[in-house]
């Protein structure tokens, strides 16, 4: 379905020193990862700034937001982040971008800054992505969700769709959303999914937050549950890649060494 060759990201939530950003990022190249990539939340590392700290040990691998909810910020604040690290980083940074996450209004409360309604949240990615495109015309950007007119943006300004799916979907679910994606955008877009779970473990978010087991993802044939068997994991991504197009695989850093000899497998692949 795609030609597009399998990369990996690693989502990084947690806090650190400088030298930790570091280390971490520096295991991830080495592992063969194509990307470190920061979530947009109160709770995490500010992205730009833990970004920043991974480009000075790194020197190939990506550095990507995952994703900048565009409520938060004003266009041109972005496009000045973004502008700084894409030059720190030696146009190695990627623009993960989106209309917010679920509760993200909280986040917005405490910045003092309006959420507003979805579509209003749809313009502000628009004018985000209008005030990146003048600034860097070329730097690789990342859309986040599934509804039309996020889509046409993603077709008019992206090289990547994140795929807006629950963790529980099916391959052939994931398929389904892939294929309409694609129609709507109008553009062969590289299509990226979020691991849920290796094995019996699971990101502390999914859990807790959503109530989700591996049994009942096992249960739901889940697309995102891996296994932690390379032989198995491997055939299920290329099957996934033949039938709904996905070649970028992101999983929570907590999952980044067991699935390691996959990705040395795959990467590039």
């Amino acid at each position: 379905m795609t030609d597009h060759s399998f990369r990996f990201g690693a989502v990084v939530g947690r806090r650190g020193t400088a030298a930790v950003w570091g280390a971490t990022a520096r295991e991830l190249e080495q592992a063969g990862f194509s990307s470190l990539l920061v979530p947009d939340t109160l709770g995490t590392a500010s992205p730009f700034l833990a970004l920043a700290a991974a480009a000075t040990t790194t020197e190939r691998l990506h550095l990507g937001t995952w994703v900048l909810a565009a409520p938060l910020r004003s266009a041109a604040a972005v496009a000045r982040g973004a502008s700084t690290l894409h030059e720190l980083a030696g146009g190695r940074f990627e623009l993960g971008l989106g209309a917010g996450r679920t509760g993200g209004e909280h986040d917005a409360l405490r910045l003092g800054v309006d959420w507003g309604a979805p579509g209003r949240r749809v313009d502000a990615v628009e004018r985000v992505l209008i005030a990146v495109h003048a600034e860097l015309p070329d730097l690789p950007v990342v859309i986040a969700g599934n509804g039309d007119r996020m889509l046409r943006l993603a077709g008019a300004h992206a090289r990547t769709l994140a795929l807006a799916v629950p963790p529980t979907a099916t391959v052939d679910e994931v398929a389904a959303l892939a294929t309409r994606a694609r129609d709507r955008a109008g553009a062969d877009l590289e299509i990226a999914l979020q691991v849920a779970g290796v094995g019996e473990s699971l990101p502390e978010w999914l859990s807790t937050r959503l109530g989700l087991t591996p049994e009942g993802l096992r249960e739901a044939d889940a697309a995102a549950l891996l296994s932690g068997d390379v032989d198995r994991d491997a055939a299920h991504l290329e099957r996934l890649r033949e039938v709904a197009g996905v070649s970028y695989v992101t999983m929570s850093h907590e999952h980044a060494a067991v699935l390691g000899p996959l990705v040395a497998r795959l990467a590039g692949r």
